[in-house]
């Protein structure tokens, strides 16, 4: 257990060997006698004398992101030692970079939904379930007002929107430069029928906040991101805000506790929000789970595809494009896979994902594209359709039903593991078991968020390196998983089918 006075020292030496390398970058670029100004993130328990401190030293407030006790701020960066050292300082971070996760694309002729049958979210349906009563926030590039998203399940015209908020440009409706947003939104709650009379979204009875924190390309910073969760978490009693969906992903470069955008969707979780993320689309070596998927807490997806024959399950496989653990803290992550590559969505007319490629653009302003962006989104819909069926689940009751009722990849014949734990997680995500089963249990067990939050007590998971087989292993309670479930030596080579050269489709 670290006391909240060794967590604080631990921050600043963070903190101070950012501040070191990033003054080093600037030194061989910017003459001495001129002021360099970067964008960052100032922690401190008094956010009123950080504010007067930044400006002592030069900068400019550019944003108060009280729910991580911290400030945006511009700064000189040959302040920053000396900011540092004011003792009302706990830590400065850069304002890092995100960007969307969904960035694949290939294209079809023709536009159809599969993957609401492929995780059985039409079985569901037929129950009466559709994620009626609950509101998914799509933290993201905007939303356009398409049709798919302006139905209710009956068909009659009612605008699903029901808030909206701009952190990039501060406009007053829906708009999605980009499209990337839309398109997520799509897979969610799309409540158009496709040639097969199936709806094409996952829970197309859900509500929907548009929450804008990424510009026209697809790419924004920590600051706007939190600000946007900060908005939710506000805002969840108003709009009965359930589930919010984070389809983007920074450098994972610091402990998870450490880090402003992890302690912000630790925030949400702990207010009671299921917070669904995209494991990246960094490729499938070890360790390349990014921010905020390498957070211990949320449920982290990854992506698979069905080859295309979604009625036979036997030639799915992973994406290559999909990332794996372990996560640098030592967790395993990804936590389930869900459908990820042909995803064919919603999309934003004019938008640059539609000017840019227009080889994946499909009738009726529909798009093809592929990430675990889109993986994730399926699993924001299953996890509105499991609050629709059950009201009273907290977030790590979701997250364990999710986990437990999960199909891992195994081969039938010996029933071992044609994937690890640090790439498919619990498995295949599976909606009748987990919006109907009886499932007991919490996911995060023997973790405290509120503790971890509040800097009292910080975790770390159970993966360890064993140099002597060269794989990864699992230590303590889960050291004797067999069948290559518990074990890993960090390349794609788990399985002994055979893959298409071109996987991401």
């Amino acid at each position: 257990m670290k006391t909240p006075g060794t967590v604080n020292r631990i921050k600043r030496h963070v903190s101070l060997i950012l501040v070191l390398v990033l003054m080093a970058s600037f030194t061989m670029t910017v003459p001495s006698h001129q002021a360099e100004f970067g964008s960052f993130i100032v922690r401190g328990s008094d956010l009123e004398a950080v504010t007067r401190l930044v400006s002592a030293h030069g900068g400019q407030v550019t944003s108060m992101l009280d729910l991580i006790d911290s400030l945006g701020a511009s700064l000189p960066v040959n302040a920053l030692p000396r900011l540092l050292a004011e003792p009302e300082v706990t830590s400065i971070v850069p304002n890092a970079s995100v960007w969307i996760t969904g960035n694949e694309f290939d294209g079809d002729p023709a536009p159809a939904s599969d993957y609401p049958d492929l995780v059985g979210a039409d079985v569901v349906w037929d129950a009466g379930v559709t994620g009626e009563g609950v509101t998914v926030a799509v933290v993201d590039t905007g939303l356009s007002n398409h049709p798919g998203l302006l139905k209710k399940v009956n068909g009659v015209r009612l605008n699903r929107i029901a808030a909206w908020v701009d952190f990039v440009e501060g406009s007053n409706s829906p708009r999605d430069p980009h499209g990337h947003g839309t398109h997520i939104a799509g897979i969610i709650a799309n409540g158009q029928q496709g040639p097969d009379g199936d709806w094409n979204g996952v829970a197309p009875g859900v509500r929907l906040v548009g929450v804008r924190v990424l510009d026209e390309y697809g790419y924004s910073d920590y600051e706007n991101v939190i600000q946007g969760i900060q908005w939710v978490i506000d805002h969840k009693d108003e709009y009965n805000i359930r589930v919010m969906n984070l389809s983007l992903v920074s450098n994972a470069e610091v402990p998870y506790w450490v880090d402003p955008l992890n302690e912000a969707v630790m925030e949400a979780w702990a207010s009671g929000i299921i917070v669904v993320v995209a494991a990246g689309n960094g490729g499938s070596d070890a360790m390349t789970i990014g921010v905020p998927g390498n957070n211990p807490y949320v449920i982290t997806v990854g992506a698979f595809t069905d080859n295309h024959t979604p009625d036979d399950w036997s030639d799915d496989y992973i994406t290559p494009f999909s990332a794996a653990g372990p996560t640098l803290d030592a967790f395993t992550k990804p936590d389930v896979m869900a459908p990820g590559a042909h995803m064919v969505s919603t999309m934003a007319k004019h938008s640059t994902l539609e000017n840019e490629h227009p080889e994946s653009q499909l009738p009726h302003k529909y798009f093809w594209m592929a990430g675990t962006s889109q993986a994730s989104a399926v699993v924001s819909g299953l996890a509105a359709l499991a609050l629709a069926e059950n009201p009273e689940l907290t977030p790590d009751e979701v997250k364990y039903r999710l986990m437990v009722t999960a199909l891992p990849w195994v081969d039938l014949d010996s029933t071992e593991a044609l994937y690890s734990l640090w790439q498919q997680g619990a498995g295949r995500v599976n909606a009748p078991d987990a919006v109907f089963a009886e499932v007991t249990g919490s996911a995060n067990y023997g973790m405290d968020i509120f503790a971890d939050l509040a800097d009292e007590e910080h975790y770390e998971g159970y993966t360890y390196y064993d140099e002597e087989n060269g794989e990864f292993r699992l230590r303590g309670e889960y050291a004797d998983w067999t069948g290559g479930y518990g074990a890993w030596a960090g390349d794609y080579g788990a399985w002994g089918g055979s893959y298409p050269e071109t996987a991401v489709a």
